[in-house]
């Protein structure tokens, strides 16, 4: 039990991950395209940091026993997202406003 509600803890993390960045793709590319330039390389590392980590989570969620290194490997890569992630609602909160503006 235990084990399935990680499982559905991790997929909700990763999906609202996703949400917050297609939001925020959709929000940087209506910006005006000084803020999309100043944004885009954030963008592009967060996105790809996301990426790298539901991949590795993927590669071992169905696992009965996935091996010790897939899970530190998985486990890294959640961290370096978390990491950066407050950037995130940063970039939102300045695009946004134009946005609606």
């Amino acid at each position: 039990m235990a084990e399935g509600r990680r499982r559905e803890e991790m997929d909700a993390k990763i999906a609202l991950w996703e949400r917050d960045l297609e939001r925020l793709r959709v929000a940087l590319a209506n910006a005006p395209d000084a803020l999309n330039a100043k944004h885009h390389p954030a963008f592009v590392d967060l996105y790809r940091r996301k990426e790298v980590a539901k991949s590795r989570w993927e590669a071992i969620r169905g696992v009965y026993r996935p091996k010790a290194e897939d899970v530190r490997r998985c486990e890294d890569a959640i961290v370096a997202v978390e990491a950066v992630w407050p950037k995130t609602q940063a970039m939102l909160d300045e695009v946004l406003p134009v946005r609606a503006a």
